[in-house]
């Protein structure tokens, strides 16, 4: 039988021998003497054959259509770096001022005359008409000589008043002076309405500038960085040691959140998700109360740099009562926006590919549901953030922060006992409304349910609205890029 050097098999004319694989090599060879003597070839030739097998094997292999053809030298990484972080700064800059008036709302203790100044506040939008300031304070004019001897005027000297004039007062067209706010530090601020962003964000104007609307800037930028990175490290670790894929490598992550149901083993990962989230919130606790105090304190009141806030701090962890709500305030958005595109693929069968449009909108509604989730404990989480204090060596240092801040902020009585003063304990005051009185005037009159206490429901979601301007853009965003597609940051 004829080998496969010297032709075709004729017992298998029509096999062809593979190409891929290093060619056989005869065991032995017969000598001219007709003696059969294995040849063994030398040591360097069998080693460039092999080298050369090498490389006709590894010929066939191309990956230039899956590779890039160079890779990125180290001024490109740079420039990318540093182009993301100047996108996400640029994103915080933008955001801040909402922020800063919707964590000022959040702290801020609620008064009885609240009522009274946001009824009022809505007549004078809706009629500016029916006030107008006082204007009769202005002494009058005196245009006769110096030296005529004055008939209708007491000879006695004249005491010179400490203050030269009066502060003017709102009245109505009656005459009649309305009710003005009591006398308070110059950095605070009298809020008419408890629940309007833009007159925070006015009054901080007039009274810090426009240092007063981007506090905490820097702190918030530094805040973000680390809690996006210490969050990947804490799921790669996780995933590591519970030998289940990474859930932020998994492809297909939605609006908000990320997508499990790639992952072989979908309820672990969520959970190290979950894990993840909760551990980078407990981790950077006192750096999220270094930002709500820059926030809530003037401008003027020390200290404001981040290194020297972090050092007043009495200690470099999560204090032990803030603990519960730091820990419902990290895990619970991530565990609702992770486990909706788990939901919404393996129960309702809706998909990113094949039903974008209902995709994206049920990532919408859920993402909505999840502010709706946070905003109560984000208010809880702020107002035990600015009661811790920041020295055990001075007793009366919590008072004193407490009357540093821009606002008068509401006391923390722990998740239910904080949710329970403000909606039923905290301001209230009796039903009023604005009405046409005589001559056009406004009147007040007051309500047949009588006197009401606290806030209500809607003291636990201050901020609702600029919150959910930031879903519809962030959505927006998302559905013009491709709908159902990967949502990175905003």
């Amino acid at each position: 039988m004829s080998s496969s050097g010297e032709g075709p098999n004729p017992l298998r004319p029509y096999y062809v021998p593979p190409s891929v694989g290093l060619p056989s090599e005869p065991v032995s060879n017969v000598s001219a003497n007709g003696l059969g003597s294995k040849i063994v070839p030398p040591a360097s030739s069998k080693t460039s054959s092999l080298g050369t097998s090498a490389r006709d094997i590894l010929s066939d292999l191309n990956y230039t259509d899956y590779l890039t053809d160079s890779s990125p030298s180290a001024a490109e990484v740079i420039r990318s770096l540093l182009d993301q972080a100047l996108w996400k700064y640029s994103s915080v800059l933008m955001a801040q001022p909402f922020e800063v008036a919707k964590t000022i709302l959040q702290c801020r203790i609620a008064v009885a005359q609240d009522r009274t100044k946001a009824a009022v506040a809505d007549d004078m939008r809706r009629r500016p008409g029916a006030y107008r300031d006082d204007q009769y304070d202005d002494p009058p004019s005196d245009d006769s000589d110096a030296d005529e001897p004055s008939y209708f005027t007491s000879t006695a000297p004249i005491s010179s008043s400490p203050t030269s004039s009066r502060p003017h007062h709102i009245t109505d067209r009656a005459g009649y002076v309305l009710p003005s706010p009591s006398t308070t530090s110059s950095h605070k601020l009298d809020l008419r309405r408890p629940d309007s962003l833009l007159e925070v964000l006015s009054q901080l104007w007039q009274k810090e500038g426009a240092w007063g609307i981007w506090k905490g800037t820097n702190t918030t930028f530094i805040y973000s960085i680390l809690l996006k990175t210490i969050e990947s490290w804490a799921r790669s670790m996780l995933s590591a040691v519970l030998n289940v894929p990474d859930p932020g490598l998994l492809a297909g992550a939605g609006v908000g959140g990320l997508d499990v149901i790639d992952s072989p083993y979908p309820l672990a990962s969520l959970g190290v998700a979950v894990a993840a989230a909760g551990i980078a919130g407990v981790l950077l606790a006192p750096l999220d109360i270094v930002r709500a105090r820059l926030i809530l304190t003037p401008t003027t009141h020390p200290p404001r740099g981040l290194i020297s806030s972090l050092r007043s701090l009495s200690y470099l962890m999560c204090p032990l009562e803030l603990l519960p709500v730091t820990l419902l305030n990290s895990t619970i958005p991530t565990l609702l926006t992770s486990s909706t595109p788990l939901f919404l693929r393996s129960r309702l069968g809706v998909d990113p590919i094949l039903t974008p449009t209902t995709y994206s909108i049920a990532t919408f509604l859920s993402s909505s549901l999840e502010l709706f989730l946070r905003l109560p404990l984000e208010t809880v989480l702020r107002r035990g953030q600015i009661s811790i204090p920041i020295d055990f060596k001075s007793a009366s240092i919590s008072e004193k922060v407490a009357s540093d801040t821009v606002v008068n902020v509401g006391p923390y009585r722990g998740i239910v006992g904080t949710m329970w003063n403000i909606v039923r304990e905290e301001g209230g005051g009796e039903e009023i409304e604005i009405v046409v009185g005589m001559d056009g005037a406004p009147a007040v009159r007051k309500g047949n349910k009588g006197c009401r206490k606290g806030q209500g429901v809607e003291g636990l979601w201050r901020g609702w609205r600029v919150g959910m301007w930031g879903l519809v853009g962030v959505w927006g965003a998302a559905a013009l890029g491709g709908a159902g597609g990967k949502g990175g940051e905003f």
